[in-house]
């Protein structure tokens, strides 16, 4: 699924990858459902809900 930032102000997305794709920077391409078959590039990102070493401020 995927939608606009508009604090990044660029396209974000979730999505299942297989395990070898999965590092962080790795360079994807993610089929886009238009009816087209359109092949979007995307980059493999750290999830952004998720902060595993305590970075964030807390609110």
């Amino acid at each position: 699924s995927s939608t606009r930032s508009p604090i990044l102000r660029k396209n974000i997305a979730l999505a299942r990858i297989d395990a070898l794709s999965s590092a962080i920077g790795t360079q994807v391409e993610i089929g886009k459902l238009d009816g087209h078959a359109k092949r979007l590039p995307a980059t493999v990102a750290r999830f952004a809900h998720y902060d595993p070493e305590k970075l964030r401020p807390r609110s």
